[in-house]
């Protein structure tokens, strides 16, 4: 059986593919809340109040590192699925203990993002 995926925090700073992520996921899934931020300090406020089944999760942001996410995530016992979308691949083991499901590259794996969040 399928889960449902309520709620969708994509964490990306440039403001085409982050709107290119959103509009994919609106057009192939039945998420409800679809949330989009260019920041780190923005992403980790919104888990005060939210809680995300799936996070699409760029490393390189204008205010610190994904790596950051990953740290607070772990440390406040958060659960969420979280898939990794970054060229910086050399980061793909570490990211993968702490935890993130999926490490996508950027450079060539955006239709795989697309499938990973409709399969969700």
């Amino acid at each position: 059986m399928k889960s449902i995926l309520n709620n969708l925090l994509v964490v990306e700073d440039n403001t085409f593919i982050g709107e290119c992520i959103v509009n994919a996921a609106k057009k192939n899934t039945s998420i409800k809340n679809i949330h989009l931020t260019e920041s780190l300090q923005e992403a980790i406020s919104f888990f005060d109040d939210t809680n995300f089944d799936l996070v699409i999760l760029d490393l390189k942001l204008p205010d610190g590192s994904g790596i950051e996410l990953l740290k607070t995530l772990k440390e406040k016992k958060i659960e969420t699925r979280v898939y990794v979308f970054s060229v910086s691949i050399e980061l793909k083991s570490y990211c993968l203990k702490y935890g993130v499901c999926t490490f996508f590259d950027k450079t060539k794996d955006f239709d795989k993002l697309i499938e990973a969040i409709t399969a969700a």
